[in-house]
């Protein structure tokens, strides 16, 4: 039932249209007329082509890698392809090619630049090859414009090229002069922490060899002292057993001996005789010892002197302490003869011919200006032993604040080279620049060539005539459907009985139909005649129109 009521109103509706199709035929008829006059009388326009061909594999490039600055020239002419429309660009094109003329005020300029922007377009066509294009009125203005626009294009990217390095070896130049202060700063700041630091920093007079040298002086002046103390002890003994004075024999023929006191009885010329000769034994032995103390003072002295200089490992100073302990040797044994000298000395009594007397013992004497030099030699060492042990302790004491300055130096060393390192990086970097910049200049690493030189189509290029006489020509048709059909819609007459059996309530009776006669037909045949002649004029002007214009050149 659905399909009947579509199928009716559309019948209906079509039965409308064609009772108004003369209307449609004229309107068809006016618009495709206007229409087609109006596509006749558009301007013909003719495109100007040129293509470039961007050779940047050079032979010297592949060489120069690495060491000298790329400028990368395919990315820049990529980025020149994309700005090259730009108004500075455009309106250099637009002075070559003398548009710029007809432009009377600042806004006739930019609309020459617009349209130029809107006629231009730049294409790639591969990775070094690009396509320049303009469409324009005149095969002579765009050929022109287009050689204007090669010719930009070639000088944007070699000036850009250059004018980039130059910009950027000046920003390197400002960075390095930045840099070179800031990096004589650094170097004053760590040279100044030094000099207010020094010994406490690494190196081979630091901290740690000062704490060093000072605990093994202080541990050689105390094994010095210890020795000297021991010695000391030993020659006080020494000294103690000894007396302080001794009695001298005399026989009549004037020879005297030295010993003991000696007690009463009488003693044969034998007795005297032996104790003179202990007596000079004795004296010999008190000789010896007194040349090894003498030889082992010396050899300390010495000693002494070298370890204020080197180490305890410095070969004159173990040889040094070779002789010593040798000399140390001698003085012990010499002593140990002493002792047994002095104990053999016999106890003698005068007889009728010797005469006894009392002296001071001259060994007791010796051995006092020995104990003498040694107390001397004593309190020298523990002074020298007191001062190197203020030595340990101011070293030991400085040990707290050791950690800060390593830290602060290591802070100031680490700087340093952060801006050292920055510096010769720019300073390599600015060489490299400078190469790429010469490399630029004096050679031809980036070639521009033009495959197609600027030429303009001999046939106009736009407007399509053709594609819009048609669309004339359907817009025409649809415009006169259109007209029929509001004027359909505005039209009140009842068409047939169903409709008027919607329009009014009370029940339709019957309805007498429409008799046609001959008369009636051939008219109607008539009619439909002329409208089919009509539409078919129509399509014969449709294509009279294209005919015409293919025989003028209108470029259809």
């Amino acid at each position: 039932m659905a399909m009947i009521s579509v199928r009716s109103i559309a019948l209906v509706h079509a039965r409308a249209l064609w009772r108004r199709r003369w209307y449609a035929a004229g309107v068809a008829w006016l618009v495709c007329l206007a229409g087609w006059a109006f596509v006749m009388h558009l301007p013909n326009e003719y495109e100007a082509k040129a293509r470039v061909y961007i050779d940047a594999d050079s032979m010297l490039r592949p060489l120069m890698a690495g060491i000298a600055f790329d400028s990368n020239i395919l990315s820049q002419v990529d980025l020149m392809q994309r700005t090259l429309l730009s108004t500075p660009n455009l309106q250099k094109v637009s002075h070559a090619a003398d548009l710029d003329l007809a432009a009377r005020s600042p806004t006739d300029s930019q609309e020459v630049v617009n349209d130029l922007r809107r006629r231009i377009t730049v294409t790639g066509e591969g990775r070094n090859l690009f396509s320049l294009a303009y469409t324009g009125p005149s095969k002579q203005i765009s050929t022109k414009i287009v050689q204007s626009l090669l010719q930009v294009f070639v000088e944007s990217n070699l000036g850009n090229s250059r004018q980039d390095m130059a910009s950027t070896r000046a920003f390197i130049d400002a960075q390095l002069r930045d840099y070179s202060q800031q990096l004589d700063q650094a170097e004053q700041r760590v040279a100044d922490f030094k000099a207010k630091n020094r010994g406490y920093l690494p190196g081979d007079d630091n901290f740690y060899n000062k704490l060093d040298m000072a605990k093994q002086q202080l541990e050689a002046t105390q094994a010095t002292l210890q020795e000297k103390r021991q010695e000391r002890d030993a020659m006080a003994k020494q000294l103690a057993a000894l007396p302080e004075t001794i009695d001298t024999v005399s026989d009549g023929s004037g020879m005297f001996g030295a010993g003991p006191p000696v007690g009463g009885g009488s003693a044969g010329p034998s007795i005297a005789a032996s104790a003179g000769g202990a007596g000079a034994d004795l004296a010999a032995a008190n000789q010896r010892v007194a040349e090894t103390n003498a030889r082992v003072s010396e050899l300390e002295r010495k000693l002494d002197s070298l370890l204020e200089n080197y180490t305890p490992q410095h070969p004159d100073v173990v040889n040094i302490k070779r002789l010593l302990t040798l000399a140390k040797q001698e003085q012990s044994d010499a002593k140990r003869v002493q002792r047994e000298k002095a104990a053999h000395i016999p106890r003698a009594t005068r007889d009728s011919r010797a005469t006894r007397s009392t002296g001071p013992n001259p060994i007791y004497g010796q051995l006092q200006l020995q104990l003498a030099d040694l107390e001397t030699n004593i309190a020298s060492l523990e002074a020298r032993a007191k001062h190197d042990q203020a030595d340990v302790d101011k070293w030991q004491a400085l040990a707290k604040t050791l950690p800060e300055v390593a830290t602060q130096m290591s802070k100031l060393t680490r700087g340093y080279n952060t801006i050292k390192n920055d510096y010769d990086q720019l300073l390599s970097r600015r060489e490299a620049v400078k190469m790429g910049s010469d490399m630029e200049s004096q050679t031809q690493t980036v070639q521009f060539r033009i495959i197609d030189p600027p030429i303009a189509s001999t046939e106009p290029v736009a407007p399509k005539r053709r594609l819009l006489l048609s669309v004339v020509l359907l817009g025409g048709i649809a415009a006169g459907a259109a007209f029929a059909f509001l004027l359909a819609q505005i039209d009140d007459t009842v068409m047939n009985v169903r409709q008027l059996k919607e329009l009014i309530a009370v029940p339709v009776l019957g309805a007498i139909s429409l008799v046609s006669n001959a008369s009636r037909t051939g008219r109607q045949r008539i009619g439909l005649a002329g409208f089919v002649a009509v539409c078919a004029g129509l399509i014969v002007a449709y294509l009279g129109v294209i005919s015409i214009g293919t025989l003028v050149g209108l470029g259809v």
